[in-house]
């Protein structure tokens, strides 16, 4: 038992290594499929979240966009912005103080020199203008080749490079390739550049962005990160790569007087993972013509340097047509300048998503799994399906939780992948593991079914195949037993040279195979030793009562102290009454050991009842017992049952009787084969089609009315 138990275990162990195996090589071989499940659960909880009055993320106004939408190209009068125009939002943006000025543009080559000169000199003395620029972002690690570069463009990009300290080599971050630049002296006129370019997910959607790439031997930095910097006053040598963040040393928050560092968590591809506010409109807009057109008027320029002073401003173009429309968590259509916007935000309020290391995603993995096989071990499978589904349920709660309250994120279609993998798993190995149990013991009970049918056959033939019956006399038995073999048994043979009969009916202790056993030896021990103690005793008395007497007290003494001696461990003892019955006289002599009273009917009545003279066989050694007598006269009928009779239960349980037998034996029967059988009809009428609650044992010894 213990070695199936230990086997038992070591299977569960091996499905649940199965599960583990199973949910990373699909993570594994269909990126594509599983991760993006992982990555729309974790939109799904952003998502309920940035709706959530309770736990919506506040928006920090230090940002405000301004927007070149179908409102102000029709306030303007054109669709299309020339470089005066940006050079006049630039001059109004520099009236009205804002902190910085972000241009999310690439402006190409020289236009109209009139408009470019202007568009530079705003820029130059703004002293706060960011321009934008792009690489094309790759992951592989070949050696960047900048030789077909333009000369120029090198040295400004060698120019503006960040020589980023590093105690972690950032072998993983994007390689950026084949700049693209604003015309460079425009470029090198602002104060700073960043490149635009956002790579999305394999799904499309924008989660992430690359904070810093390699070109060459040096890194650039994102235009969100360029800003952030000098927002933040943190120099490039306070900017440290270090594992799994970018940390920004000593920035200068606003509204604080301490200095402090902010850690940027990042993949390892240089990733931070955008807490977006909410949907687009959830940002502070206003429109491009509003501003533009402030200068007209000193007093609404005022209004505005209350409105903008110290914001960091950031110009885009979202006219109907614009194609840098997105997808993020919380948005379908998403401008992504708004994913700049978020960034920026993430970083100033420090409201970072993070995620667990692999390391600690393993240590969830394997403790998920390890309560599930805890679980497992339950005997119960519905206690074992329910814990299961439970345990997977809490554990998705706790990672809604997490991130809604401290901005955590817990993988959770892998982890949950596993737990459902492990509950198929393990039902199917139950299945299996039932349905072998379940052959196996369709087996054994075929095997036993069998054995008990042998066994039934071989007590069988303990009963007397015929009955004695002597002149004047009908004798009828019967045996009904409630299993294949029981404890019931009655025996009628000749003693004394076909003068006297011997009449035993007895009921041993429980029922099935134990009991059947007792039956065979206590039916042996009976007959032999009545035979033996009638054929010797009788030979020394010549008084033929006295030797019956002894007879009888000799064979049950004997059989008892066989029994308690032998077998007294068992526990088994039984209720037999053993007669002897002169067939000439009707003189029956008998000793009844706590068996039902067997009664004496005549004329439809019960004339007598042969109450026990002594205990039960085999209970204890040397017990004493009586012998008692009782004539039949003509027309009398001896009738001896077991208490399967009277214990005979209908299908509500109750018991058919002794009033119910009594008065059954009350009915009118030609001989003692009518009264067995009209007993039976009754007992099976109370029963109705119940199972039999005991073995039954009927036996009627009749004289015949004729006879004298």
């Amino acid at each position: 038992m213990i070695i199936d138990k230990e086997i038992e275990r070591r299977v569960t162990l091996l499905w649940i290594a199965f599960s583990f195996f199973t949910a990373h090589l699909c993570f594994f071989i269909l990126p594509n499929v599983f991760e993006p499940w992982h990555e729309k659960t974790g939109d799904y909880l952003l998502k309920v979240k940035a709706d959530s009055a309770a736990f919506r993320l506040p928006y920090d106004d230090t940002i405000v966009l301004i927007d070149i939408d179908n409102t102000s190209l029709g306030a303007l009068g054109t669709y299309y912005l020339n470089r005066s125009h940006h050079a006049r939002m630039i001059r109004n943006l520099t009236a009205v103080n804002a902190a910085s000025q972000m241009y999310d543009f690439i402006f190409g080559g020289h236009l109209q020199p009139q408009e470019d000169a202007d568009l530079i000199q705003a820029a130059r003395n703004a002293g706060n203008v960011y321009i934008g620029m792009a690489f094309q972002l790759d992951l592989s690690d070949t050696v960047i080749q900048t030789a077909d570069t333009d000369p120029q463009i090198r040295r400004f990009l060698q120019h503006t490079s960040w020589p980023v300290a590093e105690n972690w080599k950032a072998e993983m971050f994007f390689t950026g390739r084949h700049p693209l630049v604003t015309f460079l002296p425009l470029s090198e006129a602002a104060r700073g550049t960043g490149y635009l370019n956002l790579q999305p997910d394999p799904d499309g959607v924008f989660r992430r962005l690359p904070l810093m790439v390699h070109y060459g031997s040096a890194y650039y930095p994102s235009f969100s990160l360029r800003v952030v910097c000098d927002y933040l006053d943190v120099p490039v040598d306070k900017l440290i790569i270090k594992p799994g963040q970018i940390v920004l040393q000593s920035a200068r928050l606003p509204n604080r007087s301490t200095r402090t560092d902010i850690r940027i968590p990042v993949d390892r591809h240089g990733n931070m993972r955008i807490n977006f506010a909410g949907p687009w409109g959830r940002m502070k807009h206003y429109h491009f013509s509003d501003v533009y057109f402030a200068s007209d008027d000193p007093s609404e320029l005022a209004l505005w340097r209350d409105e903008l002073s110290g914001k960091i401003a950031l110009v885009s173009d979202v006219s109907t047509g614009s194609t840098d429309v997105g997808q993020v968590p919380t948005d379908p259509y998403f401008p992504l300048s708004g994913i700049h916007a978020n960034s920026l935000h993430t970083i100033l309020t420090q409201s970072f998503l993070r995620e667990p290391s692999d390391w600690i995603v393993l240590m969830i993995e394997l403790l998920l799994l390890l309560i599930v096989t805890l679980l497992s071990f339950h005997r119960s499978a519905i206690f074992f399906t329910l814990g299961t589904i439970g345990v997977a349920g809490a554990y998705f709660s706790l990672a809604g939780l997490l991130i809604f309250t401290v901005n955590f994120m817990l993988p959770v279609i892998r982890p949950l992948l596993m737990v459902f993998f492990a509950l198929i798993t393990l039902h199917i190995a139950s299945a299996v593991k039932n349905a072998h149990t379940h052959a196996a013991t369709q087996r054994a009970r075929e095997v036993a079914e069998r054995d008990l049918e042998i066994g039934r056959k071989i007590q069988s033939g303990f009963f007397p195949t015929t009955l004695p019956s002597p002149a004047g006399w009908e004798i009828n038995a019967t045996f009904k037993p409630a299993r294949q073999v029981a404890g019931d048994f009655y025996d009628l043979f000749w003693l004394e040279d076909q003068k006297t009969i011997g009449v035993v009916i007895a009921d041993v202790c429980d029922k099935g195979v134990g009991a059947a056993l007792f039956m065979a030896l206590i039916r042996s021990l009976i007959r032999a030793f009545s035979l033996q103690d009638f054929e010797q005793g009788c030979s020394r008395h010549e008084n033929p009562q006295v030797c019956q007497e002894s007879s009888l007290l000799n064979t049950i003494r004997q059989t008892n102290n066989y029994i308690a001696n032998t077998h007294g461990d068992t526990g088994m003892f039984a209720t037999l009454f053993l007669g002897a019955l002169d067939a000439e006289t009707g003189s029956v002599t008998y000793v009844n050991c706590g068996h039902e009273p067997p009664m004496v009917i005549n004329r439809r009545e019960i004339s007598a009842r042969l109450k026990p003279t002594g205990p039960a066989l085999g209970m204890l050694p040397d017990l004493e017992y009586r012998v008692a007598q009782v004539r039949l006269q003509p027309g009398d009928t001896l009738f001896a049952f077991t208490d399967g009779v009277t214990d005979a239960q209908d299908p509500d349980g109750e018991m058919f009787g002794r009033d119910r037998l009594a008065e059954a034996l009350q009915t009118p029967a030609v001989d003692s084969g009518s009264m067995v059988d009209n007993i039976l009809r009754t007992i099976t009428g109370h029963i109705a089609g119940a199972e039999p609650f005991d073995d039954l044992t009927l036996v009627a010894v009749c004289r015949k009315s004729d006879t004298r």
